[in-house]
């Protein structure tokens, strides 16, 4: 009577352990997602990506492997951001500068979002100079601009803007208007928008004498 119990008792745990390997195995399921990122720096180029998913079933583990499907690059909003390279996968949880990442896999539409991480070029700091009040200016940013008053704006009222008629480094106010204000992209280049300005009245002014 002991024996049979005992005997009874492994076989139910026999078949026990059976159904926990078969349970095991399939929750083991995986898939390899493969897709591509833009990889490099500024001779980027597409690289090939893979990514593995687990899941109970085939199709759950594709839906798992396509939610870890990223490509990173740098964030091109930073200046003179210290992240330069591109490539496959999401950004490291300390990576050295700014990183963003994107989903490879667009779950809206249902379809492949190769090589989101679009190459840009980086914004970087540089010098150049303009003409401010008729003297050159040391100016820094990360586009040459330099502004001044446009050629038909009067500098010589009493309510004239002054900042307006001394002109300087970068791009026009939005308090100005459009016909005031005129902005160049070149080093020193307002300086001749400033001699121009200024030369108009006075050689209205040498014409009338004559």
């Amino acid at each position: 009577e002991l024996k049979l119990d005992t005997r009874s008792t492994m076989k139910l745990f026999a078949a026990s352990l059976l159904v926990l390997f078969t349970i095991g195995y399939v929750q083991a399921d995986t898939f390899n997602y493969e897709f591509t990122c833009v990889s490099g720096g500024s001779d980027s180029t597409a690289a090939a990506c893979t990514v593995e998913g687990e899941g109970d079933t085939a199709e759950l583990a594709l839906a798992a492997a396509k939610e870890l499907a990223f490509c990173n690059s740098p964030d091109n909003d930073v200046v003179d951001n210290e992240y330069a390279t591109y490539g496959c996968g999401a950004c490291a949880s300390d990576p050295v500068g700014t990183c963003v990442q994107c989903a490879a896999y667009d779950a809206t539409n249902d379809t492949a979002a190769n090589d989101c991480n679009t190459y840009a070029d980086p914004l970087v700091t540089i010098e150049w100079k303009c003409s401010k009040n008729g003297t050159e200016t040391n100016c820094t940013g990360t586009e040459i601009s330099c502004f001044g008053a446009s050629d038909t704006y009067d500098v010589e009222a009493e309510d004239a803007d002054a900042t307006l008629v001394a002109g300087g480094c970068g791009v026009c106010d939005a308090s100005y208007d459009a016909a005031d204000c005129t902005a160049c992209h070149t080093d020193m280049c307002n300086n001749a928008v400033r001699v121009a300005s200024i030369m108009g009245p006075l050689l209205a002014l040498f014409f009338w004498l004559h």
